[in-house]
């Protein structure tokens, strides 16, 4: 199934499944999992994407409706084509599928699913693991799967930016057609104009600026005040994960702004929110998931 081309299909509002998640997401990040529900049905409607019944999913599991649940994140596997899902979708898709299947007693099935959540990479189950008296050693997911998703998150990042640039090329064209559209003043009412608005600030703006000069001159300086301002020491972290996204919220399925891979060094640029680190790297700044960067 072409995912790609039926994330750009567009309900009777004009919005996509794209549209849809990121207004889902919002709401689930606000605890509204019913709002959220409604909207993801819609974009379900519209494209399928594995993803979709991923967030589907999640969204029963909070509200305890475990037999849709299961049945959504059933649906996203089966619809899977083997790069559809993020490495931590899958972590927490197995996860929440092996807690299931043990409130339902059914051991078999949630030790399965504990054991495909440790393969990637999801340490926690390893606890699950052990409470039902199972002692397991993780296998590691192919060097193919994980080629995959790095290609799949590449892709999704091109498609935001050309996304991106296709707004930018729609609000331009919109401006340029508003300013065509007001009657032009002649140039010596526009100079006389801006000569009458420049004459106050500027004097204002010179008198402000001695003062500012006064002030500062019969200041102390800083020893003199007991203390010297330090700059904050730079704080730096490497990735550990090969593909990991740096994105401009600190919230999952929000815009991917790039693709970092395992051994980058970014700056830190604050303290952590939640599960997210906000760093920069090449001039770039945005949020990182806190798992996949060690700090120096």
């Amino acid at each position: 199934m072409d995912y790609e081309k039926l994330m750009n299909k567009k309900n009777s509002k004009g919005k996509d499944a794209v549209d849809l998640l990121n207004e889902a997401t919002e709401l689930m990040d606000n605890d509204d999992f019913r709002g959220a529900i409604d909207l993801l049905s819609e974009a379900v409607d519209l494209c399928g994407h594995p993803r979709l019944y991923f967030n589907l999913g999640y969204c029963y599991y909070q509200l305890k409706d475990f037999k849709d649940a299961v049945e959504d994140f059933e649906n996203s596997l089966a619809n899977d084509r083997g790069n559809d899902l993020l490495k931590h979708e899958r972590q927490r898709l197995f996860l929440y599928l092996g807690i299931i299947y043990e409130k339902n007693k059914d051991n078999d099935k949630a030790i399965e699913a504990y054991k495909n959540s440790a393969d990637w990479g999801y340490e926690g189950a390893l606890a699950k693991l052990e409470n039902l008296g199972v002692s397991y050693v993780p296998e590691e997911p192919s060097v193919e799967s994980y080629k995959a998703e790095a290609s799949r998150e590449k892709q999704q990042e091109q498609n935001a930016r050309q996304k991106q640039r296709t707004q930018q090329r729609a609000q331009q064209k919109l401006r340029e057609q508003k300013n065509k559209s007001v009657p032009k003043a002649s140039s010596a009412a526009k100079n006389k104009k801006k000569m009458s608005g420049l004459v106050l600030p500027t004097v204002v703006g010179f008198i402000i600026g001695v003062i500012l000069i006064l002030i500062v001159s019969n200041l102390p300086k800083n020893e003199e005040r007991g203390y010297v301002v330090k700059k904050p020491p730079k704080v730096t972290a490497t990735v550990t994960y090969d593909a990991a996204q740096l994105r401009s919220e600190p919230y999952n399925n929000s815009l991917i702004l790039k693709i970092l891979y395992n051994g980058n060094v970014v700056n830190v640029t604050g303290e952590k929110l939640g599960e997210w680190t906000p760093v920069e790297y090449e001039g770039i700044s945005g949020w990182v998931s806190s798992e996949l960067i060690e700090l120096k």
